[in-house]
């Protein structure tokens, strides 16, 4: 059987984007973009509009922005917050594109929240787009990842308009930005826990599949994970090859040795590796692994549940997405949730955003029309 994104489309890096940007719309083109980003604290979070509207010239563009005027209580954030707006403002002043927001209640529910944005997100009117771009950059798991199932559903079938994934990567600012999170209330994100909703499912099969990455906070984090999955089986998927060290992979198994000595887990078979530059990659050795489960635990249940824990960066968090798309019905994605962010130097987060490197998904459209 076929994958969805068996070949795919991916572009990563300035030189690269800026040259497939210039030949895929050229100068004033004749089409209307609807460029979608979280409105926070994250330098990132106005890369990918500059980079676009810097290489297209006389582009027809909509930005639509989620606010989170909440997220990061100190004064380093506030100050980036203030700081991101006022560049937005700039843009727009300069190049001339429309603009809306949707506005993050923070006093509703952590899950209310998310619906009553997916359901936004779900009514766009979108007849006037041709691209859709969901950049991530700055934009929380939980909200992005439903952000973009919103989207999906809508536009999945749909071979006239493009949908694009896009994140500024950058590991070093990542670490730069500490997370307080609920180690101790753990549970599958909203809108990717179909299966484990359903209490009455007797013969259910479950199997994590976490996508290894560092820091003692991950390591809690699996723990907990681990004992709401309650799974049968584990296969940790790690980063290699890796631009940060050949050793990555190694010194990670290192990181986690205690806790899969103390879950029994010891074959090294069960380990898969992949680049962690390319969320294609991981889709399809993830998926594959889901296919080939499924067929062989079929005599014993149709219902194998497969837990996707995301520890890893915002890049290969988007293959554990693609997967989460495709396999919404048995999949069940596990996230870091934060109460609140810190940062130590807002000027180092600012340093550091210069060497951010842009990747830019082709998910559903042209790209992919057999005609």
């Amino acid at each position: 059987m076929k994958y969805r994104w068996d070949s795919y489309v991916k572009y990563h890096g300035n030189l690269e984007l800026v040259e497939f940007l210039k030949e895929f719309y050229g100068d004033y083109p004749q089409v209307k973009v609807l460029l979608l980003l979280g409105k926070g604290f994250d330098p990132r979070m106005n890369n990918t509009l500059s980079l676009l509207l810097e290489n297209v010239k006389g582009l027809d563009l909509h930005c639509l922005t989620f606010d989170f005027p909440d997220s990061g209580g100190n004064a380093e954030c506030r100050a980036l917050y203030n700081d991101n707006v006022r560049e937005l403002e700039l843009l727009q002043k300069k190049y001339g594109f429309t603009s809306s927001e949707i506005t993050i209640d923070n006093n509703q529910s952590w899950e209310k929240r998310i619906a009553i944005m997916s359901r936004q997100v779900s009514e766009l009117n979108l007849d006037e787009y041709r691209d859709i771009i969901l950049d991530v950059s700055s934009l929380p798991r939980a909200f992005y990842f439903n952000i973009a199932k919103a989207l999906f559903n809508k536009l999945k079938n749909n071979a006239t308009k493009n949908l694009f994934f896009t994140v500024s990567e950058n590991v070093e600012m990542d670490k730069g930005i500490e997370i307080n999170v609920a180690t101790d209330h753990i549970e599958a994100l909203p809108g990717f826990k179909t299966m484990l909703s359903v209490e009455s499912i007797l013969d259910r099969i479950c199997i994590l599949i976490p996508l290894i990455g560092e820091g003692e906070l991950h390591v809690k984090l699996l723990k907990g994970i681990y004992e709401n999955f309650k799974p049968s089986d584990m296969f940790p998927v790690l980063p290699f090859p890796s631009m940060h060290s050949p050793r990555r992979a190694d010194d990670l198994m290192q990181e986690y040795s205690q806790f899969f000595e103390e879950k029994l887990f010891n074959d090294p078979l069960s380990i898969t590796y992949a680049d962690e530059q390319n969320p294609f990659e991981l889709y399809r050795i993830v998926a594959q692994m889901i296919r080939e489960h499924k067929k062989t635990l079929r005599p014993i249940s149709e219902n194998v549940c497969f837990g996707i824990a995301l520890l890893t960066s915002k890049l290969l968090s988007l293959g554990g997405l693609l997967i989460g798309l495709e396999f919404n019905d048995c999949v069940a994605i596990y996230n870091v949730s934060s109460r609140d962010y810190k940062i130590r130097s807002s000027k180092v987060l600012k340093d550091l955003n210069k060497l951010s490197e842009p990747f830019l998904l082709w998910v559903t459209g042209m790209a992919y029309s057999e005609t």
